[in-house]
């Protein structure tokens, strides 16, 4: 949920924005002459939205294909409706391998070395 304001309505109530920012992780909108001009966000979500925006940056390598993952979610709810087969096992075990390998790479680019 997203909350506008004036400028002016910032200056006089600040305090109290900022605290439903913080509490609910709504996001206040800040207009200067009837124009969206800035937007005041909980740290949590900027930082998510900046780590996103960094790994998307990556590029393919950084994440599991969209064939690839639709084919794991099938596989795995396949897997609660039945046993899978013996090929379907060995497949579904290589994407969650591929797809911890990549969460591992993304982690090292989010966190690099010192």
């Amino acid at each position: 949920m997203s909350v506008k304001v004036t400028v002016h309505e910032l200056h006089e109530q600040l305090a109290e924005l900022l605290d439903q920012v913080i509490k609910n992780g709504s996001e206040c909108v800040v207009q200067r002459d009837g124009k969206d001009c800035a937007v005041i966000v909980n740290i949590r979500q900027w930082r998510r939205r900046a780590a996103g925006q960094c790994l998307d940056a990556l590029g393919p390598s950084y994440r599991l294909s969209t064939a690839k993952q639709a084919r794991a979610e099938q596989l795995l709810a396949a897997k609660t409706r039945r046993s899978l087969a013996a090929k379907e096992r060995l497949e579904l075990k290589s994407l969650l391998r591929e797809g911890d390998a990549i969460m591992l790479r993304r982690a090292a680019a989010l966190d690099p070395p010192v």
